[in-house]
């Protein structure tokens, strides 16, 4: 399916640039958001399956009616890549990070009802641990999206003061990393579903727990600008997928 979309204005590029991030309200097209919501159920399902096999109720930081975070599975739910490589993610991926870009990672995070945990102030690029070129992140509401059912906050650039990596400390409990300690709220994205959330692998960014009586569902796509390697292991770190290339689509 080729949508045309045009959404991004002159505007979001210069708030990209200078704050770290952009939202989108309802820009995904009603097609695409129920093919990302079925291709959830559809990897939940898969999930349950395999924990079902190993006789558990987790598999690593997913659990059972709680929380749920399953990543790098573009591939495994019918049409997803659809919209992960969809003329609305080139748009984005050209206005923030250039005309060539990769497929870095991709990841559901569902949060159940009244059990869906926070997440602590951190940037995507504090969970490499090895210095590389910003990449994108695009935060896509697959439900409405509240303060009570634990939305993302961003911290704009002038917000925080710095616009580059920093250490980030590492929760022995959670396994969650934090970057800021500060007591700015940042800005909250209390958005419809089909809405987006741009942001730079280096903009600070949280997320809620859900208090609601209903499952809180948000899809991630981040795409970089060049393959990032692992300097240690000189191999890939998780996905290095083409999209496009000088402006045009590698993939279909």
């Amino acid at each position: 399916m080729t949508v045309s979309t045009g959404i991004i204005t002159e505007e979001h590029k210069k708030q990209f640039q200078e704050e770290g991030y952009f939202i989108l309200e309802r820009a995904i097209c009603e097609e695409h958001l129920q093919i990302v919501r079925d291709a959830c159920d559809h990897l939940i399902d898969l999930m349950h399956q395999e924990m079902d096999r190993l006789g558990t109720d987790h598999i690593h930081i997913s659990h059972r009616g709680k929380r749920y975070h399953i990543a790098k599975k573009y591939d495994q739910a019918p049409r997803l890549d659809e919209y992960v490589f969809s003329d609305l993610m080139a748009e984005i991926c050209k206005a923030t990070i250039g005309d060539t870009s990769y497929l870095f990672y991709d990841q559901y995070v569902v949060k159940a009802a009244e059990k869906g945990i926070k997440f602590s102030w951190h940037q995507d690029s504090g969970y490499l641990g090895f210095l590389h070129r910003p990449y994108v992140t695009v935060w896509a509401a697959v439900d409405d999206m509240t303060l009570e059912n634990g939305t993302v906050d961003v911290l704009p650039y002038s917000t925080v003061g710095i616009r580059s990596l920093v250490e980030h400390i590492r929760d022995p409990e959670t396994g969650d990393k934090t970057g800021y300690f500060g007591k700015e709220p940042g800005v909250t994205a209390v958005v419809p579903a089909g809405s987006l959330a741009v942001f730079s692998s280096l903009t600070f960014h949280r997320s809620g727990a859900n208090t609601t009586d209903k499952m809180r569902r948000a899809y991630v796509t981040q795409y970089s600008p060049e393959p990032i390697i692992d300097p240690e292991t000189q191999q890939p770190k998780h996905l290095v997928v083409p999209f496009l290339k000088d402006g045009e689509r590698v993939v279909s």
